[in-house]
């Protein structure tokens, strides 16, 4: 049996094992130390991607544009009472003029004539009315029951004689043929004593109340027609209703206006009076806008001709009727007056009636209002809308329900969000409340 021996190791090799394992210590130290590091800045869990916006109180509009055009609120066409001749031009076409002031006067012969007619029926009818108001005392039932009197006066004569004339004949004093004359007599004046009583009954019927009624409308109708063309023949001189200035009536641009001599009729438009005291817009609105318009809205005023000024209104009157439309489901069109609040007189020095406006109508306002962009919006699987958000940018993100509002300049109001940041991304279509 053979017998192994183990040879002792050198102390060499001891050496280089030591500085073997040195080396391969420091190489691993080396590389540690690096990587050490990195792990202790490593940065946090990554954000959402996106661009973080600001969201705070602020005001919100939603407003609508119209154009329109500047007319005066008040503005009155004067027109001929009646057919005559223009006597006299008092004013020129651009005066300023004065309530009351004399502006033109017109003459008409046949307005007199009509009017002296109207004078003489009723100076008739008032007396055919006194006379009927006192007909017991009038002459006519004076001679009726005067003509009865008589009759009977006569007759009572007549039947005394025939009286006495029978007793003499009974004593054969007179013949018979004086009683008979009598008695022929005594029958006529009968005869005539009733026909003078049927005749004061007819005379006094006609002062019965319905004949004084009669005789009272017709006074009633005579004098209005005679006070209507009194107040024509007043009305010769046209006067200015209120303070304003004188221009010529709408569509009579074409004419060469009201001249001294000229023929007028009836109605015939002479001149318009304006007033500067007031001023208006009025613009047309299609149909499919006239909804979201009400009454008292409030309305900034622009335009070319007054550049540099703001003006500010609101909606005073719409029309309850459109324009006919040319075609079947053509757009109608609606006017609609914006005055223009009195008190920015100096604002309106430079506005001339007949300029353009452009019109910016305030549909909503809220004065502490929150609006985002529309891609900041996402659709949650309930149909609800969310944001994500945080208080600041240091902030963790959280996902945040909001209720949306009105389509604004600013995006899309939002409601139940505070103050903070949102994230902007890709959006889901919002179902907003336009108006």
């Amino acid at each position: 049996m053979m017998e192994t021996t183990t040879k002792p190791t050198s102390r060499w090799q001891r050496l280089a094992l030591a500085v073997l394992l040195a080396a391969i210590a420091a190489a691993a130290l080396h590389f540690w130390q690096p990587w050490q590091k990195v792990l202790q800045h490593a940065p946090p869990p990554q954000e959402p991607e996106g661009t973080w916006v600001l969201v705070a109180p602020q005001l919100l509009e939603q407003r609508l544009g119209l154009a329109g055009r500047i007319q005066a609120a008040r503005q009155q066409t004067l027109i001929a009472p009646f057919d005559g001749t223009v006597r006299e031009m008092l004013v020129q076409e651009g005066e300023r003029v004065v309530s009351g002031q004399p502006l033109l006067r017109l003459d008409s012969e046949q307005l007199d004539i009509q009017l002296r007619q109207a004078r003489a029926e009723l100076l008739k009818a008032q007396k055919s009315a006194k006379r009927l108001r006192n007909w017991s005392r009038s002459p006519e039932v004076s001679r009726a029951r005067r003509a009865v009197q008589q009759a009977q006066s006569k007759l009572a004569n007549t039947e005394a004689n025939l009286r006495d004339t029978r007793a003499l004949f009974q004593r054969g004093v007179v013949a018979r043929m004086e009683v008979d004359n009598l008695e022929q007599q005594a029958r006529t004046q009968q005869q005539d004593l009733q026909a003078a009583q049927e005749e004061l009954q007819n005379v006094e019927a006609r002062g019965s109340s319905e004949d004084r009624k009669i005789a009272e409308m017709e006074l009633s109708n005579v004098q209005a027609k005679y006070h209507a063309l009194e107040a024509r023949a007043a009305q010769q001189t046209i006067q200015a209703p209120f303070d304003g200035i004188v221009v010529r009536p709408a569509g009579g641009a074409k004419t060469a206006g009201v001249q001294v001599g000229a023929q007028v009729s009836k109605g015939a438009s002479l001149l318009t009076v304006i007033g500067q005291d007031q001023i208006q817009v009025v613009t047309r609105v299609a149909e499919s806008d006239l909804g979201v318009l009400k009454a008292g809205m409030p309305v900034q005023i622009t335009g070319d001709g007054f550049a540099g000024q703001t003006l500010s209104g609101q909606i005073s009157t719409i029309s309850v009727q459109g324009t006919a439309a040319d075609s079947p489901g053509a757009t109608a069109y609606y006017d609609v007056q914006v005055s223009v609040d009195p008190d920015q007189n100096e604002a309106t020095r430079q506005m001339r009636l007949g300029m353009s406006a452009r019109l910016a109508v305030t549909l909503y306002r809220n004065e502490q209002g929150m609006a985002i962009p529309p891609d900041a919006l996402h659709l949650a699987p309930d149909g609800s809308y969310t944001v994500q958000f945080r208080e600041s940018p240091a902030s963790p993100v959280s996902t945040v329900k909001v209720r949306t509002g009105k389509t604004v300049i600013q995006g899309i109001e939002v409601h139940d969000l505070p103050q903070g940041y949102v994230l902007l991304g890709e959006a889901a279509p919002p179902q907003v409340d336009h108006m």
